[in-house]
């Protein structure tokens, strides 16, 4: 199912906590610098589906969204320090619609490449040190396999 809405969930608590109508990924976008828990939600009930997302790195902050996107206005590194960095989003009629987000922690500096996803935007933890997390998303049932598979819980 295409996403159509998401949302930004900043706490001081680990969570994602419970939202009512909302699904998070499990991925702490502060992971490995502190600050505060930060979770990515999103729903799948919409009538029109996500076609473009974007993470964008600023060195102030934001007050408004880029003209023709939608956006989270909360800073993904709140409590980190770094740069602002926000998530954006639209409705391209004709783009194929975006069925999955995935969110890497890792030390290389460089996205890696994984089948079935594309990178999209900065480090989420630009200028606030610790690791590297890259966002990627999906435009298909297999790159959502792919997700569920390289985020698989062991058993």
């Amino acid at each position: 199912m295409a996403l159509t809405n998401l949302t930004v969930q900043v706490d001081s608590e680990r969570g994602p906590l419970y939202q009512p109508g909302w699904d998070f990924y499990l991925t702490d976008l502060n992971s490995t610098v502190g600050g505060k828990y930060i979770y990515v939600g999103y729903q799948t009930n919409g009538s029109q589906p996500i076609t473009n997302v974007n993470f964008i790195a600023y060195s102030s902050e934001q007050k408004n969204s880029i003209p023709g996107w939608f956006w989270s206005p909360a800073d993904l590194n709140s409590g980190a320090g770094g740069k602002y960095i926000y998530m954006y989003w639209n409705y391209d009629v004709g783009q194929p619609p975006i069925q999955s987000l995935a969110f890497v922690v890792t030390n290389q500096s460089v996205p890696p490449q994984i089948p079935g996803l594309q990178h999209v935007g900065c480090d989420l933890n630009e200028g606030a040190g610790g690791e590297y997390i890259w966002a990627y998303y999906s435009t298909t049932e297999t790159g959502v396999a792919q997700v569920k598979e390289l985020f698989k819980r062991p058993e």
